[in-house]
């Protein structure tokens, strides 16, 4: 059953009056697994229902009563809310129910003192207050369900000083055989670490060295304050040697176009705008029309893993995509947004897995893949890494050194063979133009550039921008 898009507050009258009459009700989330509705029929009454998420995934709904509006009496949000408490309450319904939890991401560390020595749960709490106001909000979220899931569980009312080499090794273990958790889903069956295969412990031990960097740093901070007495307790907390794997798979210029022909319209121009920007799909879904050709040949991307935000230089065909599409959009308006009007927030998934499956492209490709495809292209053209690193939004080449740095083939390819003293007498061998256009098809699709500029943004350089669209007409 396809759920009906969520609608704006059902509590704002003039957000009720504006409802449009139709079959399934709008729904607003109370809680997770707990929602409460307004149906409009075509005869213009409205009535409010409730619905809760069963334990087999499917949802049951009842009618709570009218709306206050039908012909001037029932009842307003508040008794309605009340009714629907009441109804979620109820033994049978609970019975049946799926296990409710907040909206939103949890801002708070799960420690309780209890006792009166200094514990590494005091340590990463002085911690997270800190990086409360100076991370990021998106790192801050991530460091602290990291915190939470990894080290309060296992360390927190851990006194400081026992937290010697035998604890810590044991720590790392228990961090490598759990399994990964997603979401709010329960975490696998745990594995030994003997019998842990190559890449999954590789991926185990950089989450094991980012949490590892998490205690170091937490505690070093609580040496520095005066909290603890030597700076043994984090310099004896090392990290694990790891290697990273370099990016094996991307898409080809051909894999991309049959990619978007799979994706149904507003995926698609999703899928294009990450494959134009190398952005990642939450900072396209906050991307307002105001961000596009303001000050740059390109777009602003807001702030969303650190403070900084950035900008990103388009080709001209990505540059027409983007002003497309802000076309008569009002500056805050968002660039992207599901055909249904609402924004994108974590439901492409399902939608890209099923693209990617018509499309014939590995199951495994999910949509920040899109990402590595950008860098990916870019690297084998030549582009230096210091002007990748820029686009992607990294704060310096190491990370697209170590992850694309493979791909340097065309200029690297000519150098070697410009250099390389041939053993042999030359000879023609049509396998190696055939093996270049298989690795990567760079044929580009050609657009025209866009007649109109909506960017109201002056200066010297949009004069500069303006002048040379002048030429190009």
């Amino acid at each position: 059953m396809r759920k009906a898009a969520h609608a704006p507050s059902l509590s704002c009258e003039e957000n009720v009056r504006a409802l449009a009459p139709r079959k399934s009700p709008y729904w607003n989330i109370l809680e997770f697994c707990r929602h409460i509705g307004l149906q409009k029929l075509s005869s213009g009454e409205l009535y409010w229902v409730a619905r809760i998420r069963c334990l087999d995934g499917r949802y049951k709904q009842t009618r709570l009563g009218p709306h206050l509006s039908n012909e001037g009496h029932g009842l307003n949000y508040k008794e309605a809310l009340a009714r629907a408490q009441d109804w979620f309450n109820d033994p049978g319904i609970m019975a049946i129910s799926s296990e409710k939890y907040p909206v939103g991401v949890n801002t708070k560390l799960k420690y309780t003192k209890k006792t009166k020595s200094f514990t590494v749960g005091d340590a990463m709490h002085s911690f997270v207050e800190w990086k409360r106001i100076a991370a990021a909000r998106t790192y801050f979220e991530t460091t602290l369900t990291l915190i939470n899931h990894h080290i309060i569980p296992r360390l927190g009312h851990l006194p400081v000083e026992e937290l010697t080499q035998p604890v810590f090794t044991q720590f790392c273990i228990d961090v490598l055989e759990t399994a990964p958790k997603r979401g709010r889903g329960e975490s696998g069956v745990r594995v030994r670490l003997e019998d842990i295969d190559h890449e999954r412990l590789r991926k185990r031990k950089k989450t094991l060295n980012t949490v590892i960097g998490l205690l170091r740093t937490a505690i070093e901070m609580a040496w520095e304050n005066g909290d603890v007495e030597s700076e043994l307790y984090w310099r004896r907390l090392r990290r694990v040697p790891h290697a990273d794997t370099p990016r094996q798979f991307f898409l080809t210029r051909a894999q991309a176009k049959s990619l978007i022909a799979s994706c149904r319209p507003d995926l698609a121009l999703l899928v294009q705008g990450a494959l134009y920007s190398g952005c990642r799909v939450s900072e396209l879904a906050r991307l307002q029309a105001r961000d596009v050709g303001g000050h740059v040949f390109g777009i602003y991307v807001a702030p969303m893993k650190s403070y900084r935000g950035r900008y990103v230089v388009l080709p001209n065909e990505g540059m027409s995509f983007f002003l497309d599409l802000v076309e008569g959009l009002e500056d805050e308006d968002l660039v992207f947004r599901m055909s249904s009007g609402r924004s994108w927030s974590g439901c492409h998934k399902h939608l890209f897995r099923d693209a990617v499956r018509r499309a014939g492209l590995p199951n495994g490709f999910v949509f920040h893949g899109l990402r590595h495809t950008y860098a990916s292209q870019l690297v084998q053209a030549g582009t230096p890494l210091a002007m990748i690193a820029k686009q992607l939004g990294h704060s310096n080449t190491d990370t697209v050194s170590r992850t694309y740095g493979h791909l340097c083939c065309d200029g690297l390819e000519s150098e070697i063979s410009h250099r390389f003293a041939p053993l042999q007498k030359e000879r023609k061998d049509a396998r190696l133009e055939r093996l270049r256009d298989s690795l990567q098809n760079r044929t580009e699709p050609h657009w025209s550039w866009p007649r109109k500029n909506r960017s109201k943004a002056s200066g010297e350089l949009v004069g500069l921008l303006r002048s040379r669209e002048e030429e190009l007409k």
